[in-house]
């Protein structure tokens, strides 16, 4: 097993916002299930799947697949969010008297584009009997979010750009004609980037000289704040799945079932913090700049593990007709295993001047750091199917209902979940023996929170000692949120 030690504190804070997971399954940091055919049958697709998507539903399923084949999905992925944050009297920026003022928020949104997602894949038995070969790349779905870079929110995030790609092999063998397993292992990548802001207050010269955490009150006075901008990559995740066929040869019923062990990431990428705009560095003090005398700081190393849970799926169709199938399916994920994450020997150095009057040495942000996530196990249930009206046009449609596994006291704009229902719709077209082209859509609603003690903080600094104030409360507020996915699947038959 690979391990990693995290050297700076703010990717930790970075990717806990938003990606301890990266685009899978369907609750947490995960959004709808992949591919269209899935989430038009409002993600029933376990023991039903008849396409290359069974690489990450059921690798058993691929002997349904008796030929060759090719398939391209393309989907968008769009999460609509409504982020009015919790007034509160005090912490606002100083008035003439030096008296910090009341916070009032104005609503913000995400305006971000829709994200589109591709999906490859190729299947082929080469002439062995009963088993089939596949080979994809299946990014899981996840949103882009973006929001105003002085907005309320921007102490949990400003923008973000997060992919996890899925690349591998599976294989999948029949036996005795009702009885199928298959098997498949996935090289994982991770890349992101994010941007986000914290507050490096000095309420006054002579608190900030005399490294008071008192004087050092956190405040959200855009002139005390410093952006930082982070990217990330892990090209070395490793990820393996079995999967479960039972069908009989009359084909009126099939059960499935899937086991997804988790995925270890250790990111590693670079940091950047802009004092150009702090107070310190630009005005406010009689010589600012001889304060902080680096506008732009780096850290060329940083790294973070984090681990993408189990995931259990099972579903049962059932066939009345030759030309109607449902199902009805259950996704169980492993959430609950992300606790905290501790952060230690950290190492990060704030510039300051030597030569001032009163000389000042380097801050050096040196304690642990412990994140509470608290996250809670999550599960869906979904009931979907499809209808053959021809041998040209088929029509699918259903539904599903999910639990959040993020509890109130850790939700940010940075990942908005919630308990939700969903549907979908869509259909494919024959044109010949040779393509099938799919279309689908899904929406999903998530249920409004009113939220208030929350745990997410602003993160604040003595920029004297390196150590963190108590932050101001980012997370209280309204949050309301609705996920769209539209898409277009391809499939050619080789054989």
């Amino acid at each position: 097993m690979r391990t990693c030690k995290a050297t700076t504190w703010i990717l930790v804070v970075v990717l806990l916002q938003f990606v301890t997971a990266g685009r899978a399954q369907a609750s947490a940091y995960y959004f709808s299930d992949i591919g269209v055919r899935s989430f038009s049958r409002g993600g029933a697709f376990i023991a039903g799947v008849d396409d290359l998507t069974a690489l990450y539903y059921n690798p058993a399923a691929l002997t349904r697949l008796k030929r060759g084949q090719v398939m391209l999905d393309v989907a968008g992925v769009q999460q609509f969010v409504s982020y009015s944050r919790a007034d509160f009297p005090g912490n606002g920026p100083l008035d003439a008297n030096g008296d910090m003022t009341d916070i009032a928020f104005d609503t913000v949104t995400n305006a971000a584009p829709p994200y589109a997602i591709p999906h490859l894949g190729v299947s082929h038995t080469f002439g062995l009997p009963n088993t089939t070969f596949a080979f994809g790349f299946y990014p899981p779905y996840a949103p882009d979010l973006s929001y105003p870079d002085d907005g309320p929110q921007r102490y949990s995030l400003i923008d973000t750009q997060v992919i996890q790609t899925v690349l591998g092999p599976s294989i999948a063998h029949e036996f005795l004609d009702w009885f199928s397993l298959g098997a498949g292992v996935s090289w994982n990548v991770l890349y992101v980037e994010q941007e986000l802001k914290i507050s490096v207050p000095t309420n006054d010269l002579i608190g900030f000289l005399d490294e008071s955490d008192e004087a050092m009150t956190a405040i959200e006075d855009p002139a005390y704040d410093v952006a930082f901008r982070m990217d990330a990559y892990d090209g070395q995740g490793v990820g393996w799945n079995l999967g479960l066929l039972i069908e009989p040869p009359t084909e009126k019923w099939a059960l499935g079932m899937m086991f997804q062990a988790p995925v270890q990431f250790c990111a590693t990428g670079q940091m950047e913090a802009d004092f150009s705009e702090h107070v310190l560095y630009t005005d406010g003090f009689a010589n600012p700049q001889d304060i902080i005398t680096q506008a732009i700081a780096k850290d060329d190393f940083v790294t973070l593990e984090v681990t993408m849970p189990l995931i259990l799926k099972g579903g049962f169709a059932l066939r009345p007709s030759d030309r109607l199938e449902v199902e009805i399916a259950s996704v169980w994920q492993n959430w609950s295993s992300i606790d905290a994450i501790v952060v230690s020997d950290l190492n990060m150095v704030i510039d300051l001047n030597e030569d001032f009057f009163i000389p000042l040495e380097d801050a050096v942000i040196s304690d642990d750091v412990v994140l509470p996530a608290g996250y809670k196990n999550s599960w869906s249930v979904r009931l979907g199917g499809d209808f053959d009206f021809s041998d040209r046009w088929t029509a699918r449609a259903g539904g599903f209902v999910e639990t959040s596994a993020i509890p109130d006291e850790s939700q940010t704009v940075a990942l908005v979940d919630g308990n939700k229902v969903g549907y979908g719709v869509g259909g494919s077209w024959f044109p010949n023996n040779k393509w099938a082209i799919d279309l689908g859509l899904s929406q999903s609603f998530l249920a409004s929170r009113d939220i208030s003690g929350s745990h997410a903080t602003q993160i604040s600094i003595n920029p004297m000692s390196g150590e963190f104030n108590e932050g101001t409360v980012a997370g209280d507020g309204s949050y309301q949120s609705s996920l769209l996915l539209f898409g277009l699947g391809l499939n050619w038959f080789f054989d």
